[in-house]
């Protein structure tokens, strides 16, 4: 029971570390989409921000899943609801709502 427990624990973990890359990546993407039309090279930002963001999502990864592909499928559970949220947080509202 109490192994049980604990692989759950650890799977929220994950899952919490995962929402909060996702969180990174994604709302570095809404700040470079909200820059890049004040930029003098659009392009170069958009690249650096990519090569950032992909970096520490890479390394948080890599740090919290120490080779266990649990880790690695709870985190990826987090990033997805992590880009849920964001997706219905920067959607255009409808009229009536």
């Amino acid at each position: 029971m109490t192994n049980n427990i604990a692989i759950a624990a650890e799977w929220l973990m994950a899952a919490s570390v995962g929402i909060m890359l996702g969180c990174v990546y994604f709302g570095g993407l809404w700040l470079t989409i909200r820059q890049v039309p004040h930029s003098r090279q659009p392009g170069l930002a958009m690249l650096a921000s990519l090569l950032v963001r992909l970096a520490l999502v890479a390394l948080g990864l890599y740090l919290l899943a120490d080779g266990h592909w649990q880790r690695y499928a709870a985190a990826l559970a987090g990033l997805l609801i992590a880009r849920w949220w964001w997706i219905r947080r920067i959607a255009p509202r409808e009229a009536g709502r």
